[in-house]
C-alpha cells in the first residue's frame, strides 16, 4: 500500500504545478539544522479534504516535492555548514539512507549540493531504499545472527534526538 501511495505521488508530482500551492516550511529560518514536517503534514492534511480535481492532486503532490526539496536543501547545507566548523576532516562524506534515498529528485538535488559543497554523497541502490520497515527488520536479521539481543525496555519515543546534548526545538513556535 506504501509503495502504490509514493509510486502515485511520483507520477502527480510530475504532472503538476509545484508553485500552485504555498506550504509552510515549520521551521525553515530557524533551528539551525533542526527540522519539522509537522505544520507541512497538516497543510496538506487541510488542502487535501478539498480537493475536487486531479489536476489539484497533481497540483499538491508537485508543491508538496518541492517544499520538501526546498526545506531539505537548506537544512542540509546549515548542516554541512556546521559540521565545518566543527571538524577539520580532509573528506567529508554525506550519507542518505531510508525512505527519503528512494526519491529520485531529493537524491538529484542532494548530490548537487554535495558537489558545490565539496562532499562525497553516498546512497544505497535504490532498490534497497523504499521501506523503512524492511531495513530495520534486515537489522534485525542481522543481529539475530550474530546473537546480539537486547532488553527491549527503551520506551517508544516519537522525537529522540540523534544528539542527546541538543537543545530540543519543537515546530514553527520555536524561539531562539
Amino acid at each position: 500500500m506504501i509503495f502504490l501511495v509514493a509510486l502515485k505521488l511520483k507520477f502527480w508530482q510530475k504532472k503538476g504545478d509545484p508553485n500552485k500551492y504555498i506550504l509552510p516550511k515549520p521551521i525553515f529560518n530557524k533551528g539551525g539544522c533542526n527540522l519539522s514536517f509537522a505544520g507541512l503534514k497538516t497543510a496538506i492534511l487541510k488542502i487535501s479534504k478539498n480537493i475536487k480535481t486531479e489536476k489539484e492532486k497533481f497540483d499538491l503532490a508537485a508543491s508538496f516535492q518541492k517544499t520538501i526539496e526546498q526545506i531539505l536543501y537548506k537544512k542540509t547545507k546549515i548542516a554541512f555548514s556546521e559540521f565545518k566548523n566543527k571538524n577539520h576532516f580532509d573528506k567529508k562524506k554525506f550519507v542518505v539512507a531510508g525512505g527519503v534515498a528512494a526519491n529520485k529528485k531529493i537524491r538529484e538535488m542532494l548530490i548537487e549540493l554535495c558537489k558545490e559543497e565539496n562532499y562525497e554523497s553516498i546512497f544505497p541502490p535504490i532498490e534497497l531504499c523504499g521501506d523503512n520497515a524492511a531495513m530495520i527488520a534486515m537489522v534485525g536479521l542481522e543481529k539475530f545472527k550474530l546473537k546480539q539481543f537486547n532488553s527491549l525496555d527503551h520506551p517508544a519515543k516519537p522525537r529522540w534526538p540523534l544528539d542527546e546534548n541538543a537543545v530540543f526545538l519543537k515546530g514553527a513556535g520555536v524561539k531562539l
